[in-house]
């Protein structure tokens, strides 16, 4: 069945993207995979390249736009406002939920010190109060790593890496949006906050206002959850290996970010040491897709269309996909359900391919 695209979204008209051949179930998407992260792998050396043979005279753009000038009168008494509620709730904390909190109070507390202008009377106490609420950050920041969570399936915070959809289920929707097609960019800006994604994923972020409920130094989190004999999208590798136990093999590319472990003939994709794409195709992984609470809150759609995000397609299936693709580089994603496709860029659906008639789609 031809692959249906919509030229709104994905910039360009439609085009037979698939030809018909003779392949055994799944060839096609493990000879995509391998070819992906090839092409990953040479897309980093040659912009590592670039920058080695001539780096005073290159410059690269940023896509964060500059902060309009914030209010700082009130900024060292917010700032020690929050410090206030961080050391008080300090003291009642135990489980891992709690601890999240005080983190985040200490991160808003820090974020409105270093906010405090040069000019400003209060300057030098300020910066003295960032160094002391760093420590008290990184306290608190170890109490989330090894205390006990009293609800783990549920994430009240994102990370650097976490998909657009987690970030807007805490954050509520962004004051202002601004998207970079070409570059596969997007900026969510809250207030004189700004979240920078990638392919629809957290590449970085600046919290100005202090007001982003996102934990630094943490593992990542994305919308789908794990529960503790299983690993999802975003897990680590310790993780994938304590549940899935020794690969049949491991391959590494050419860069040391992506390594590939194989289970027979399913397999787990690795950048940076943490799950970005696996293919299930022995139906042996331990993989869940299962959402986290805080996308549970609403009835599941019945169907998704073009234009839908990748949450919208994983309610509405009800299953786990038999395999993900995800190339940042080139902004593409593939979700395949038995013998079909759906296609994301910048995470939302700009093309699919129903030839076992099972996508919930309309």
């Amino acid at each position: 069945m031809p692959k249906k695209s919509h030229p709104e979204l994905d910039g360009q008209k439609p085009q037979a993207l698939y030809t018909l051949q003779l392949r055994r179930p799944g060839q096609a998407l493990r000879e995509r995979l391998s070819w992906s992260l090839i092409g990953l792998s040479t897309g980093v050396g040659l912009m590592l390249g670039y920058i080695w043979l001539d780096p005073l005279e290159r410059s690269w753009p940023t896509f964060f736009e500059p902060a309009p000038p914030a209010a700082t009168e009130d900024n060292f008494q917010q700032g020690a406002e929050h410090a206030m509620q961080a050391a008080e709730l300090t003291q009642s904390a135990e489980f891992r939920e709690e601890w999240v909190e005080v983190a985040i109070l200490w991160q808003q507390a820090i974020a409105k010190m270093k906010a405090v202008p040069r000019a400003s009377d209060q300057y030098e106490l300020a910066q003295q109060k960032v160094t002391e609420y760093e420590r008290n950050l990184q306290y608190a920041q170890s109490n989330v790593d090894t205390r006990t969570a009293q609800a783990p399936q549920n994430k009240t915070y994102w990370t650097t890496g976490s998909d657009r959809e987690l970030v807007i289920a805490l954050q509520g929707m962004p004051t202002r949006v601004m998207q970079y097609e070409a570059s596969c960019q997007e900026v969510l800006r809250y207030g004189s906050s700004t979240i920078e994604l990638r392919n629809g994923y957290v590449r970085q972020y600046n919290n100005l206002d202090g007001n982003l409920r996102v934990l630094a130094d943490s593992e990542v989190v994305l919308s789908t959850q794990g529960t503790p004999d299983t690993w999802t999208l975003g897990s680590s590798k310790d993780r994938v290996l304590r549940v899935q136990g020794t690969p049949t093999r491991t391959s590494q590319y050419a860069s040391p970010r992506f390594t590939t472990l194989y289970y027979g003939n399913s397999s787990v994709q690795l950048d940076h040491n943490q799950v970005i794409s696996y293919t299930n195709f022995d139906n042996n992984l331990r993989i869940s897709t299962q959402l986290l609470p805080v996308h549970q809150q609403q009835p599941a759609p019945e169907y998704w269309s073009m234009g839908s995000n990748r949450v919208d397609v994983l309610r509405a299936q009800n299953t786990p996909p038999v395999a993900t693709l995800r190339n940042d580089t080139s902004c593409e994603e593939t979700f395949q359900f038995a013998n079909s496709e759906v296609s994301f860029r910048q995470g939302y659906v700009t093309g699919y391919k129903n030839d076992s008639q099972n996508l919930q789609m309309r």
